[in-house]
């Protein structure tokens, strides 16, 4: 009856704990079908978005994805804020200042997620309006008398960004009414911010009426040297010469940006008595959606005869009344410029022994091919760059033209030694009008300057002589310095990402002024809240005055600065304030009149870049002592540690990048566990990265070896439980085999004791407990004995009488063995 109850009682104890298993299987089935599968998936949160509205992206994946997550995307999209929803999910901020399709994907290693696509759209309000702008040029605002305060005041660089950024365009005559032939000149400009000007707006493009140009050949199409803005070859389209303009567009979406242009022809011929032109000339200025204007109109020439004139139909300056005044000579290799006419005879009477001299600057020379007038005959120049042509019907609307150079081969000479011009056209009859025409080349702008007279202008003067008589007409020359002011603006920051333990970064401001001239250049750099300003770097050029006021870094011209030039700005600013996960916003902005033009948003991110490794036994239990190195990319150890008290060994910051864990020596007891660990730090890091590794107890054993007690042979069959210092039992049912011995492995570090449970056949029973430790990083078994006793036996002798079977007493023996030896006697 005990033995049922005692079977039963196993039977549901057995049931109890196969139960108790299936419910820990079910469980943990229920918690891992929980769990997102190792998989990304990303979805955003909206289909469009307007320029500058913010949409989500929400990306799904195990930790480990998570922690390794890159986004493949545009650099248009502008990251903002990153949230970590839970250990699974994360909301990724976007925004963008440029509209288009743009597509995501996520991945991390070697899993990649779906692509999801978002339209960037501008806003109808924005895309309808066309401006009219002012027609001031670009270098009348750039020097205009400058603030000495701040302009603005500080607000949240996030929230500034936030607003639309518009480029902004004119265009201007420089000679708003001018007369027929002469030189006109157009001057625009485009100015932005970073981003403001893309390459889906195609092309920048000026119109101008063709009936108010003359030669196609005098035109001139100007930027400044290796400015950004780039001019495309010019052409007729209906009624218009449209002048295209492209940008080299690497580097924009960085920069602040402001450029200039000039379009520089001889408007068409009118005279009086002719054909009036059709004023005024509209001329239009358009980029994407903006347009400007401006207009101009042209004077007739007046019939004339001189006897004797020099014309120019280059640039000039234009005095306060709006007179012609001196040349304006183009100091560049160009020879449809500096373009001159001598006009010989118009009075068209007999002249005796004609004579006409000519007498160039220094520093410059006769261009080779000048352009020429729409004459008829043959063009090719003489005498390295003169031609003569012809002229019936001088002074009159119906004149004509015919080139003659040929026949003044022998009648033209060049000096370069004197740089002296002289055609001898010996006697001329009436009716006999000529001119001659050529164009100076500037060879040598240092020496052309050092001719100038006291009053800052060289002299070219041109003679004729006839009749014992001279003519003279005397001109004043100078080469101008450029006035297409071209400036761009970038911002760099030393750092995209740093480490908690990281409280500085290095902006610089990029400054590079292509032409023209500003002595009232301002740079703003409004620091947003959490930096604090530290220092200005030693590489501020002496003509730039730096300030800090009210957290506003303000940087002004105190002389005047001329292109081409580059010079770079640059600071320090404390970020202790911002906490790990926080992106640290900042850009400059370009003040320009009322303009204000931003550079794009550098951005930094403040991460957690430390390892954490948790070192712990086979049943959770946190172990000190691990040492632990840590290799980079290419197998170098830069960090070890060794967990403290808490099983944890906490790295200093490391740098976003790829890295290794080993452990070196494991704690004292242990197994070391020599797995390499990859990890990858990236710039979305915003806690530490957690290893947990789990050691492997190093075990010991014990051989326990059964003999008979006197012999030493051994026994076989003897069974034993191990147990605790307790007496808890461990194991049971440990028998001794053929060779008397019974084997453990396996044991932890610890006191144990083995207890026999059952003799060998023909021995008593030993219940002593036999004490044994195994100590922490024992190699050697620990080897026992036991000595059992065979189990006493017994013999009763009767002595008889063999007659009568009577017992008889007083018998004496002794015992012995086989071999005879005595073992007891009386």
């Amino acid at each position: 009856m005990r033995n049922k109850f005692h079977k039963l009682l196993s039977m549901f104890l057995v049931m109890l704990i196969v139960i108790n298993q299936f419910g820990n299987i079910t469980v943990l089935a229920e918690s891992l079908a929980e769990q997102p599968e190792r998989s990304l998936t990303i979805e955003v949160d909206q289909e469009e978005a307007a320029l500058g509205e913010q949409f989500q992206l929400r990306v799904r994946g195990t930790p480990d994805l998570l922690n390794a997550l890159v986004i493949d995307k545009s650099e248009d999209l502008i990251e903002g804020e990153v949230k970590q929803l839970n250990d699974y999910e994360r909301l990724i901020t976007y925004s963008s200042q440029h509209s288009g399709k743009y597509e995501l994907t996520a991945r991390s290693g070697d899993i990649q997620s779906n692509t999801v696509s978002i339209e960037i759209s501008v806003p109808e309000e924005s895309t309808s309006e066309s401006f009219n702008i002012p027609e001031e040029s670009l270098s009348e605002s750039f020097n205009e008398a400058r603030s000495s305060e701040p302009s603005i005041t500080q607000e949240s660089q996030i929230e500034r960004q936030e607003e639309l950024l518009n480029y902004d365009i004119g265009i201007s005559a420089e000679r708003p009414t001018l007369p027929s032939r002469h030189t006109q000149t157009l001057k625009g400009y485009i100015q932005g911010g970073a981003g403001d000007i893309l390459e889906e707006y195609g092309e920048m493009v000026v119109r101008v009426p063709r009936a108010s140009i003359g030669l196609i050949e005098f035109i001139r199409v100007e930027v400044a040297d290796d400015s950004p803005l780039k001019p495309l070859a010019f052409y007729q389209e209906g009624t218009d010469v449209v002048f295209p303009f492209t940008f080299d567009y690497e580097g924009l979406n960085e920069a602040a940006q402001s450029y200039t242009f000039s379009i520089t022809f001889e408007v068409a011929f009118f005279q009086s008595g002719g054909t009036e032109p059709n004023n005024d000339f509209q001329v239009s200025l358009t980029y994407a959606e903006r347009a400007a204007n401006t207009e101009f109109s042209i004077t007739p020439i007046p019939s004339s005869r001189p006897i004797f004139s020099k014309l120019y139909y280059g640039s000039r300056e234009i005095d306060s009344q709006g007179n012609l005044g001196n040349l304006l000579i183009d100091g560049q290799d160009v020879t449809n410029s500096n373009k001159f006419i001598l006009q010989v005879n118009y009075e068209g009477s007999r002249k005796d022994g004609v004579v006409v001299t000519d007498v160039l600057p220094q520093g410059t020379t006769l261009a080779p091919n000048p352009t020429t007038w729409s004459s008829t005959g043959n063009r090719e120049p003489i005498s390295g760059g003169v031609r003569i042509a012809e002229v019936t019907n001088p002074g009159e609307a119906n004149v004509r033209t015919h080139y003659v150079s040929e026949e003044f081969v022998d009648k033209v000479s060049f000096n370069k030694e004197t740089n002296t011009l002289v055609v001898d056209f010996g006697n001329l009859a009436e009716g006999q009008s000529y001119f001659i025409e050529y164009a100076l080349e500037v060879t040598d702008v240092d020496l052309f300057n050092e001719g100038r007279q006291e009053d800052g202008f060289s002299r070219n003067r041109a003679s004729m002589t006839y009749n014992n008589q001279v003519m003279s007409r005397d001109y004043r020359l100078r080469i101008p310095e450029s006035n297409l002011p071209a400036i761009s603006l970038r911002k760099s920051v030393d750092k995209n990402v740093i480490n908690l333990n990281e409280n500085e970064l290095t902006y610089t401001l990029h400054v590079s002024m292509f032409s023209g001239t500003s002595n009232t250049l301002v740079i703003e750099d409004v620091l947003e809240e959490g930096m604090e300003f530290v220092s200005f770097l030693s590489d501020i050029p002496s003509f730039i005055d730096a300030e800090v006021n009210n957290g506003i870094v303000r940087f002004s011209a105190n002389n005047t600065i001329g292109g081409p030039t580059s010079f770079t700005l640059s600071f320090k600013v404390n970020v202790e304030a911002y906490a790990v996960g926080d992106q640290i916003l900042n850009f400059a902005t370009l003040v320009n009149s009322d303009n204000r033009l931003n550079t794009s948003t550098v951005r930094t991110r403040k991460i957690d870049g430390r390892i954490k490794v948790i070192k712990t036994d086979e049943n959770g239990q946190r172990l000190a002592g691990a040492k632990f190195e840590i290799l980079s990319s290419d197998s170098q150890v830069i960090q070890e540690g060794i967990t403290a008290e808490n099983g944890e060994f906490l790295s200093e910051p490391l740098p976003v990048g790829s890295y290794q864990v080993r452990e070196i020596e494991a704690p004292e007891g242990y197994l070391l566990d020599a797995t390499v660990h990859d990890v990858f730090i990236n710039e979305y890091s915003i806690e530490e990265v957690t290893l947990t590794i789990e050691n492997i107890l190093d075990t010991g054993g014990v051989e326990l070896i059964k003999h008979a007690e006197g012999s030493g042979e051994v026994l076989q069959g003897a069974v034993f439980e191990l147990q605790n210092r307790e007496g808890e039992t461990l194991q049971t049912g440990l028998t001794t085999g053929a060779d008397g011995k019974l084997a453990i492995e396996g044991l932890a570090p610890g006191a144990y004791q083995l207890v026999e449970t059952q003799a060998p056949t023909g021995y008593e029973l030993d219940a002593t407990p036999i004490e044994f430790e195994i100590e922490r990083s024992q190699t050697a078994v620990v080897e026992l004995t036991k000595e059992n006793r065979l189990t006493p036996g017994g013999v009763v002798l009767t002595k008889i009488d063999d007659q009568s079977g009577e017992v008889l007493q007083g018998a004496v023996f002794e015992l012995q063995n086989r071999e005879g030896e005595t073992l007891q006697t009386g």
